[in-house]
């Protein structure tokens, strides 16, 4: 990476990181999420033996002191404790599985991940419940993030923004980010989208808000949040008719249906018309080409390879290994012996990209059972969510899980809790995280139901004792 680009990276960071522990916690809060968008590691470092010291104070440092000066935290719901009680037990095992690890540094920094997981967890659900993160707080975040990433892209010569080059797809390498990977970017853009369409009022500047967003999706050329793009327009056009009172029938369902597709559309045909270089486009092409095919999808076919190695190599386990896992960052072996990796260039925390083969792959099968647990609590509290109080905390998170899920199928998600995309996916949970719990305050005071159907409704979202 460029002296000049990093140089600057390093200035910002050391700028912004005394303000996440000077400020008001409020603020301090902010300024990480500010923090986050500068990987100091660059786009040509590998740490199978190395430790990123200014990125570890990034990951643990800076959460743990955050922390620290939000104490004590406000108690969870039961439905949300829950949530916790599995996202601990998970990790718990992560930790248990490093002793039978072949990397050890490695398994020790991804336990460092998950520990930000955890920490941030409360810090942003104590942020959202305490009103820090208003629709002007994610505007500033949104905006400065974007102007981030122009001066990284269009001044700094894009480094960040060509490791595409990796994979062996140098025809589509500029993609717009800030000094950090596009994937996470384009998840971090993505996740304010959400919030903002649809835990706010649409004010003229929310609306601008949402656009700046848009064109900062299309920018970065991710295919698989572009596909969760897709689906979060259909989830609007119900969310704006059911908020505009309309009754929400099959037919009406299928209509927003070919609306989001059609708007979809039109933001690939703008995609292909004004921006040939976009990575998109080689996922567009193959769409409306007879002639395309899979294998023109830049890294689409590696990643078949990579993953049907991985199921190739689960088949032929045995049984005590299929059950606990070769160990946390394990999945480096695999990825070395398939040819795809050398043991200089990998990362054992972000080679398998798929992070349930992963979780099967280093952990087990309590390792994938937990994570589904965690996934399928988050989605069961969101929607009773919306069925009991039709909180628009309940529709953003719905609306989300699905690029969610498919970052976590392509992707290495877990790795990226002091990430953009990763800590942005962490804010629209602790959103709706929170909004269990007020909602059912609220429907108490406006219901007549009696006291044991109010007991059995609400028993996922009160506040423990």
């Amino acid at each position: 990476m460029g002296h000049e680009t990093i140089l600057i990276a390093r200035l910002f960071f050391w700028a912004i990181l005394p303000l996440t522990v000077l400020l008001p916690v409020r603020w301090s809060t902010v300024a990480y999420l500010l923090l986050i968008q500068f990987d100091l590691t660059g786009t040509a470092f590998y740490a199978a033996d190395s430790l990123g010291w200014e990125n570890a104070i990034k990951t643990v440092v800076v959460p743990t002191i955050l922390l620290l000066r939000i104490l004590p935290t406000d108690a969870l719901s039961p439905g949300v404790a829950k949530l916790g009680r599995i996202w601990l037990i998970f990790t718990a095992y992560a930790a248990l599985a490093v002793l039978w690890s072949p990397y050890k540094l490695s398994a020790l920094k991804m336990l460092g991940y998950l520990y930000a997981y955890s920490v941030l967890f409360l810090v942003f659900t104590l942020g959202w419940r305490r009103g820090w993160f208003t629709a002007r707080t994610l505007m500033f975040l949104l905006w400065s993030a974007l102007c981030f990433a122009a001066l990284q892209t269009y001044l700094l010569g894009n480094e960040y923004g060509i490791m595409g080059d990796f994979y062996g797809s140098p025809a589509f390498e500029s993609r717009f980010t800030t000094f950090s990977g596009a994937q996470s970017f384009a998840a971090f853009l993505l996740s304010l989208f959400v919030l903002l369409m649809f835990t706010e009022t649409w004010t003229a500047g929310v609306i601008s808000a949402g656009l700046g967003a848009t064109i900062g999706i299309l920018l970065t050329g991710s295919r698989s949040i572009f596909l969760g793009f897709a689906w979060v327009l259909f989830l609007l056009g119900i969310f704006y008719a059911k908020k505009k009172g309309k009754s929400i029938s099959t037919a009406s369902i299928v209509k927003r249906a070919l609306v989001g597709t059609g708007l979809a559309a039109a933001l690939g045909g703008l995609v292909l018309t004004l921006l040939p270089e976009n990575r998109l486009n080689q996922m567009l092409s193959t769409a409306v080409s007879s002639n395309a095919s899979l294998e023109d999808v830049g890294t689409f076919v590696w990643r078949l390879t990579l993953y049907q190695k991985t199921l190739d190599e689960l088949q032929v386990r045995k049984w005590k290994t299929l059950l606990i896992g070769s160990g946390t960052s394990s999945a480096a072996e695999l990825v070395v012996s398939a040819g795809l990796y050398t043991d200089k260039n990998v990362d054992p925390n972000r080679a398998l990209h798929d992070e349930f083969l992963r979780s099967l792959y280093e952990w087990g099968l309590p390792g994938l059972l937990l994570l589904l647990a965690f996934l399928v609590q988050a989605a069961r509290l969101s929607f009773r969510l919306i069925k009991t109080a039709d909180a628009t905390a309940g529709w953003a998170f719905v609306a989300i899980l699905v690029p969610m899920l498919i970052s976590l199928t392509v992707e290495n998600f877990l790795a990226e809790s002091a990430e953009p995309g990763g800590a942005a996916y962490l804010l629209t949970l602790t959103c709706m995280a929170v909004a269990t719990a007020d909602s059912v305050r609220l429907w108490r005071h406006q219901t007549h139901s009696s006291p044991v159907e109010m007991t059995v409704r609400a028993e996922e979202f009160l506040p423990a004792r």
